[in-house]
């Protein structure tokens, strides 16, 4: 059973039949509220009851890759078939194909003066501009999901009343879906919930969205990102101490420990405390001969920094010891500074890059 539930107004006067109008114009709506995949999948139903139904094609065709598919099926469209609105946007459409900003706009404006009462055409005309998106709700308030979803990150961004104001960018998205109930709201105020450092609701309001279909979903990305903010503090903890184990695991050439903190997805480069060349880190690395006798080497002040998405983390840190050298007995005071890049992958953070400095009047290793 396909259970399609029709609760937007009509956005075009569009060349399809009854049943078809009703189910491609709730495409239109999946469409201005950013939710390509869904208005893709509506506009195919639609096309089941009228292969004729030139606004589907249009729905296919914005939906496509602007320099990939959509010119094939701008040029498969039957333009004499298309309604007054319809042959506008068809026009608007072409012009994206070039970048032809000048010739979307006149189209536009034309098709407006032709069709003033257009929400489509009026849709696009609030690009650029949230004031204009708080225009929409107010002279087409059956039509204003999106524009309401674009008015809470006017109030978020400070924008509209000169000032951040989460409280009324939260109340925007509510009533963005009291029109429409689609994901691409929930990922909004997942968004703004982020902006204001409300990792939680971000977290529960990005899970909603993912859950409206999570095979290669849009949504899946930030729902990481989200997850990770909430918890930081034990991801933090976890690098430390996978840090030190790393660390270890070189000093005492324990292969098997090593491999658990790098991947085969990107190389390990260092750079060590004698301040010469960076170099890969191997096996070979790992095996390779030295002079050296540690006598104490401890990790100190692992201090931990994410990327924006929370898939990069950067340490720094203080490493104090000492060691004997060429078999003497006298003991060399050790003492430098480092940082080390880790990436998050499929199979857990991962060491990227290591680089190691002499620091405090203390030495580092010996150049040999």
């Amino acid at each position: 059973m396909l259970f399609i539930n029709i609760n937007s107004q009509q956005w075009v006067d569009d060349s399809c039949n009854k049943k078809a109008s009703e189910i491609v114009n709730e495409a239109v709506e999946h469409l201005a509220n950013l939710e390509q995949l869904m208005a893709v999948g509506m506009a195919k139903a639609a096309l089941m009851l009228d292969d004729d139904c030139g606004c589907a094609n249009l729905v296919m065709a914005a939906a496509a890759a602007s320099n990939g598919s959509r010119k094939s099926k701008l040029e498969a469209i039957d333009v004499s078939n298309l309604s007054s609105e319809e042959k506008v946007w068809h026009k608007m459409l072409t012009a994206t194909l070039t970048g032809d900003g000048d010739t979307w706009r006149s189209s536009l404006n034309a098709g407006l003066e032709a069709n003033p009462s257009s929400p489509l055409l009026n849709w696009f005309g609030t690009r650029g501009d949230y004031n204009n998106h708080a225009k929409f709700t107010q002279d087409f308030p059956e039509h204003a999901s999106a524009a309401y979803n674009m008015v809470a990150y006017g109030y978020a961004n400070g924008e509209i009343g000169g000032k951040v104001d989460y409280a009324a960018a939260m109340q925007a998205i509510d009533k963005s879906r009291e029109l429409h109930d689609g994901p691409n709201a929930l990922d909004s105020k997942a968004e703004i919930a982020a902006m204001s450092g409300d990792f939680n609701t971000a977290l529960d309001n990005q899970f909603r969205a993912y859950d409206y279909a999570s095979f290669a979903s849009p949504y899946q990305p930030k729902l990481v990102k989200y997850y990770r903010n909430v918890n930081k503090e034990e991801i933090v903890k976890n690098l430390q101490e996978a840090q030190v184990a790393m660390q270890n695991a070189i000093l005492e050439r324990d292969k098997e420990e090593y491999e658990k903190y790098v991947t085969d997805e990107m190389q390990l480069t260092a750079g060590d405390s004698n301040l010469q060349e960076f170099y890969d880190f191997t096996d070979e690395s790992l095996n390779r001969q030295n002079d050296i006798t540690w006598n104490s080497f401890d990790l100190r002040d692992i201090d931990v920094k994410f990327s924006p998405d929370m898939n990069m983390a950067v340490l720094t840190f203080y490493a104090d010891g000492s060691y004997t050298h060429n078999g003497s007995e006298d003991s060399v005071a050790y003492s430098t500074r480092a940082s080390s890049v880790w990436i998050a992958t499929p199979n857990g953070w991962k060491s990227v890059h290591a680089n190691w400095a002499p620091f405090g009047g203390g030495s580092g290793i010996p150049k040999n």
